[in-house]
């Protein structure tokens, strides 16, 4: 575990050092630079990066990207063998899983506030937000350490992840916070129940 540990951290590390600045980047460094720096305003919850992802539809790619990128690095994290991350298997099955909750998640979300909330925005911004904020799950990793049960752990790992997305919430669904944090929290609900639900069933 403390060697996967080690291997997160150092990959973690690179990503904040590559968002410092851009100088002398060429355009493909320059546009990660973008995303990671976007990434970054994100976790620290400005809000230039929620306007940023409501008037860019490249958001959406790039958000997907952090999702395949993150859901990585937890499954080494939590053990997974870099050889066996290699295997077309495993990654479809992980990368499955991580489009899953993130699909799944940002509708049910988007849902809660617009049809229940009476709030704006569109699924896509949704999916946006939630893909930017995926990246906070890696604290799975160092909560598993601490908490043996894993659903547990993906329920407190989850917190930063909720509090993104409902700051998120917040502007793009032009809610107030407290309803903003009931969509976040509700969408988390269901993905916690949907986990469960197919963890019993592949438990037998």
């Amino acid at each position: 575990m403390n060697s996967k540990l080690s291997a997160v951290c150092c990959l973690l590390s690179a990503v904040c050092h590559l968002t410092r600045g851009n100088l002398g980047l060429q355009p493909r460094e320059a546009f990660l630079g973008v995303v990671l720096n976007r990434l970054m305003q994100t976790i620290r919850l400005e809000r230039d990066a929620f306007v940023w992802m409501d008037f860019n539809d490249r958001a959406t790619g790039d958000a997907a990207i952090l999702v395949a990128v993150s859901q990585a690095l937890i499954a080494i994290g939590l053990g997974q063998s870099l050889l066996g991350l290699l295997n077309p298997l495993t990654l479809i099955s992980l990368m499955i899983n991580a489009v899953f909750l993130w699909v799944i998640y940002s509708g049910a979300t988007y849902a809660i506030s617009r049809y229940l909330l009476d709030g704006h925005g569109t699924y896509a911004s949704f999916l946006r937000i939630t893909g930017f904020a995926y990246p906070t799950l890696i604290l799975i990793v160092f909560v598993s350490i601490f908490v043996n049960n894993a659903l547990l752990a993906f329920v407190i790992s989850g917190v930063w992840f909720v509090v993104i997305v409902a700051n998120g919430v917040m502007y793009l669904a032009d809610l107030a916070r407290e309803k903003a944090f009931i969509a976040a929290i509700g969408g988390y609900i269901l993905i916690v129940i949907v986990r469960t639900i197919f963890a019993n069933l592949f438990s037998f």
